[in-house]
């Protein structure tokens, strides 16, 4: 596949592809900044936009959308911790942790988040090698007062002394949260063995050791660091500001001078960094390393230079397309017929101004691993043979036009999302390209394109080899991260084979692409009332289907599921993990065919759930057929190869063991979920019976699974009724099956009620007995999910306690970077939860969320009339918000079919119920199901402990382990008996009755 990496961008003259917003340079008439709006955009976009460019040299991007409900700005600081000092790694990480917490027009730390939460809103920020950026949503009729909250980070923060000591904590939870993470450890360690005169070395996140106690060592004062630093690098020429709003171009305008024009211009450049962090002295070497999970992987890292001046051309972009590309004659494509490797990538990955990277990225099977020095001359073998064939103007024109047509029908993202990200952009692409930079394709340059090809030369590049295999007898340990690792010259086996690098004929550039679409045409229509749900248009013991023509977004592109319920998926852990291997073939068998798809914008999934199997296909509705017809053909007619078998296995074999290394809250929230759910086999169970299974058995086993089953689909974007109809008949015509009985069709996976009046726990190791973190999920059952009432009550106590939680439990007790809190929905119940993950004791946490839920009667009771209606409104507006693309309308109609209750209106019915709840029926609802000693209580907490922890030291944290009251559940036979006694859930029934869903048609 082509790796995700920064792309590169547009032409003024695809009119049929983008449309510019016509415009002007020029300084407005008495307007404190200079115009320029001549902005390529996509077809679908109907916003308008205008850049400025303050008096003090911030540009600030204008967005208007007079019909988006939320608001959101976004702030880009061209700085990152490759500016950190050499004494105090992390800094720049740190303070953007600051930055939150107090200015001079509003000192309180958390006014901010507090102002965000009550209406609708919420926030965040990163820091990366080269930028830190910080960006907020809320809803738009409280914009501007978010806002001018936000403007203060920059013109008066406050930096104060106890939040900098509190801070250096989060900053060091979040740094340990990682530590297990081989992504991080990985990215760390190459960074480690870069060019030692290269700032590129820094070790980003920081933690305490860094922020504190080397600074201390050292008699440095953090707080003047901090202070210094930001006074250095945060300078309104390096910044780049978005805002998007309902309002018009001119107030936003008003807005952007009046907020913003006295952030300090210090006239600084941008930083930028001579020299490239991989140089002679670390090319031609090996780094093995010994990774936390089961992974085995291989990459060659070419230094290349920044790409970014040549965003015009994109020629990395083509260099990945070939490279990366998985069809017939790719380079995956024979790795996988030597039973090699499983995936790969390729692209630009980037580094920082004047550096990039090109990785040729493969995730290896256990025989890949014992091959690697095999492998690595016949990825030198494609390249050589990409440059023998010459750059192939065909090739480039086709990715130039997948291009152009993903940009022109691209689609609304969530606003802060999308102001984030284009706040980025801005510092890379031209202004007429900000937009379209990171997509189009404008000129054709041979030329640019050889220069790309000659630097993946066999002498320019530094292999990376990850197994859990390797001999670490004389491996070291790296500072930050601990990971093991060597660095060694190449073998002299390899040194030859790169010398004497020939021709594969089983190597050749990929076909012309059959799934490009010739179709864009979209029926528009009027639309008096917008069909708010889907609609059924064939009702058979067989086949459910549901439909829905798109009138709203307007694109040539549809989203179509399939449930295929068969109850034989998921019987046993022997029939689940048959499920499993069949669904992974299958993929596989498909993988060649389905990419030409893929890069065509059109991409399918098949996984197994506990009903079955779920088919979902995606993306321009031309093709659809022809793909939905090649899978379920496959579907029908699997071979199990017995070669491709033994690697689908090792790799199924790998995920389930991976899964003892997840993070401890993964780990809290999936013993939850198996505690609750009537029927969850484990991954140790499926382990099991992975081990013995055949090939024979998965041909004997999916027959059945196919042959009785009950289909249910939704078809939902650009395609009539009566094409959606045929999509569902090639379903049924490939496999013919038989109708499962009615009882069967209408069952559904039901839950575990608790107890009321008892606090159950259930305590387990962290399984990584090197994870420092322990987690909690702390879950109180409230009630049946269909009572709407008690529904309104429970999402209107969860948006209160939003903020208090994260406030108390993370900002002021430093619990943890960690902590979550809001609802858990199941099959008949509903509830509420708080998750934290930390280095403390989870007795010592579920002692401090006792005390924060005691607190909360106190916080409801205490709010205002004024605070109470916020936020009752800013829930509305939650619930309310408009589906910004296709496919969150898609996916919110899927929820309601796949749940079975069809409640297609439930977000309205809810928010005109939270109108209604009064503070005193609030308060009565937590003294019901919240309180400690509240009579309807129904509480399950997790306790997953690091095996690193002693006994907590805490009596009341000890005293809740002690409590008789409590239940501690320790075996997985006590988990069993226990939930045997257990009453279950309703299960889901629809809302009204079936036949109120079908089509009116004719």
């Amino acid at each position: 596949m082509v790796s995700n990496t920064p792309s590169l961008p547009t032409d003024p003259n695809i009119a049929q592809a983008t449309q510019a917003v016509s415009g002007q340079n020029a300084s407005a008439e008495g307007a404190k900044y200079s115009i320029f709006d001549n902005i390529l955009k996509p077809d679908q976009d109907d916003r308008g936009y205008r850049m400025l460019t303050l008096e003090n040299n911030l540009q600030a991007l204008l967005i208007s959308d007079p019909h988006t409900d939320k608001s959101s700005a976004a702030l880009d600081v061209h700085v990152g911790h490759l500016c950190d000092p050499d004494d105090v790694a992390g800094l720049a990480h740190f303070c953007e942790h600051l930055l939150f917490m107090g200015t001079e027009k509003y000192p309180v730390e958390n006014d901010y988040n507090q102002y965000l939460s009550e209406h609708g809103g919420y926030s965040n920020a990163f820091t990366s090698v080269e930028n830190t950026n910080y960006y907020f949503e809320v809803t738009s009729d409280h914009f501007e007062g978010a806002l001018d909250r936000f403007a203060q980070f920059f013109i008066s923060p406050l930096f104060s002394e106890s939040c900098t000591e509190r801070e250096m904590n989060a900053v060091d939870s979040e740094h340990k949260k990682n530590l297990h993470s081989d992504n991080w450890r990985v990215y760390q360690l190459e960074k480690d063995l870069s060019n030692e005169k290269h700032p590129y070395r820094k070790f980003g996140t920081g933690n305490l050791e860094t922020l504190r106690d080397i600074p201390a060592s050292k008699g440095l004062d953090i707080r003047k660091i901090l202070l210094d630093f930001h006074s250095k690098y945060y300078s309104s020429n390096i910044m780049k500001l978005v805002l998007l709003g309902k309002e018009p171009l001119d107030q936003l305008a008003e807005w952007a001078v009046e907020k913003f024009s006295a952030v300090q211009n210090k006239a600084i450049d941008v930083p930028s960094f001579e020299g490239h962090p991989l140089t002679a002295a670390e090319l031609g070497k090996q780094v093995l390393i010994k990774p936390v999970k089961e992974l085995r992987h291989l990459e060659l890292t070419f230094p290349f230079p920044d790409t970014q001046p040549y965003y015009k051309v994109q020629p990395s972009k083509y260099l990945a397309h070939l490279i990366g590309h998985e069809g017939e004659g790719s380079l995956l494509s024979l790795l996988k017929k030597k039973g090699w490797a499983l995936a790969l990538s390729a692209g630009v990955t980037h580094g920082g101004i004047n550096f990039d990277f090109f990785k040729v990225s493969i995730d290896l099977t256990l025989s890949g691993v014992e091959h690697y020095e095999e492998i690595v001359p016949i990825v030198f073998q494609y390249i050589n043979m990409v440059v023998k064939d010459g750059v192939q103007p065909w090739i480039y024109h086709e990715c130039k036009q997948l291009a152009e047509m993903t940009f022109r029908f691209k689609e609304k993202s969530p606003p802060a999302s999308y102001a984030s990200r284009v706040a980025g952009n801005m510092h890379r692409y031209d202004a007429p390209d900000i937009l379209s930079g990171p997509y189009l394709m404008h000129q054709y340059d041979a030329e640019k394109v050889r220069m790309c090809l000659s630097y993946l030369r066999p002498d320019n590049f530094r292999l990376t080899v990850v197994s859990p295999h390797h001999d670490t007898t004389n491996f070291s340990k790296a500072q930050w991260y601990g990971t093991e690792y060597t660095v060694e010259d190449f073998s002299e086996s390899l040194k030859q084979a790169l010398a004497n690098i020939g021709h594969n004929a089983e190597l050749h550039l990929p076909s012309r692409n059959e799934f490009i679409p010739e179709k864009f045409d979209v029926r528009r229509f009027d639309v008096e009332e917008k069909m708010r749900s889907a609609h059924i248009i064939k009702e058979t013991p067989l086949t459910r289907m549901w439909h829905k023509k798109d009138d709203t977004f307007w694109v040539p592109k549809a989203n179509l599921w399939f449930q295929l319920k068969s109850p034989l998926s998921y019987v046993s852990p022997l029939s689940c993990t048959l499920s499993r291997l069949y669904t992974d073939l299958l993929k596989d068998a498909l993988n060649e065919f389905s990419y030409y798809a893929e890069v065509a914008g059109l991409s399918y999934s098949l996984d197994n759930n506990t009903d079955g199997m779920v088919l979902v296909l995606a993306g321009y509705n031309d093709k659809l057929p022809t793909l939905l017809t090649k899978i379920v053909e496959k579907m029908k007619n699997l071979k199990a190869d017995p070669e491709r078998f033994k690697f689908i296995s090792e790799q199924v074999c790998r995920s389930y063991k991976n899964w003892a290394m997840e993070s401890p809250h993964q780990h809290a929230i999936y013993y939850v979920s198996y505690l609750t759910q009537e029927k969850l086999w484990t991954h140790e169970e499926k382990l099991v019976e992975l081990y013995g299974i055949t090939p024979q058995q998965v041909e004997e086993f999916y027959p059945h699974l196919l042959e009785q089953m009950h289909i249910e689909g939704l078809v939902h974007g650009n395609v009539e009724e009566e094409e959606a109809l045929k999509l569902v008949s090639i379903v049924e015509d490939a496999f013919h099956p038989k109708a499962l009985p009615l009882f069967q069709r209408a069952q559904t996976m039901r839950t575990q009620l608790l107890v009321p009046g008892i606090s159950y726990i259930h305590v387990r190791d962290v399984p990584n007995a090197d994870n420092v973190n322990s987690a909690i999920e702390y879950y109180i059952q409230v009630g049946d999910f269909t009572d709407a009432e008690l529904r309104a009550k429970l999402n209107l106590f969860s948006q209160i306690a939003h903020e208090p939680a994260f406030d108390q439990l993370r900002t002021k007790e430093q619990l943890g970077y960690m902590v979550f809190s809001g609802l858990r929905k199941s099959t008949g119940i509903m509830g509420f939860r708080v998750i934290i993950q930390s280095e403390k004791d989870p007795a010592y946490l579920e002692s401090r969320i006792n005390s924060f839920l005691a607190s909360m009667r106190s916080v409801i009771s205490k709010l205002t009339a004024d605070e109470y209606a916020k936020h009752q409104a800013a829930l509305a507006a939650r619930m309310l918000e408009k589906d910004k693309n296709l496919g969150q309308e898609s996916h919110r109609l899927w929820t309601h079919v796949s749940s079975r209750y069809y409640n297609f209106e439930q977000h309205i019915e809810d928010a005109d119920l939270v109108k209604c709840v009064t503070q005193d029926s609030l308060l009565e609802f937590y003294d019901t199901y919240i309180a400690l000693s509240a009579p309807e209580r129904r509480k399950l907490s997790v306790h997953v402990r690091s095996q690193k922890s002693g006994s907590p030291a805490d009596e009341d944290a000890q005293a809740i382990l002690d409590d008789p009251r409590n239940i501690l559940i320790i075996t997985d036979e006590e988990v069993a008996e226990i939930k045997a006694g257990w009453e279950l859930s309703k299960g889901a029934v629809p809302v009204q009755k079936i036949e109120e869903y079908m089509s009116k048609k004719g």
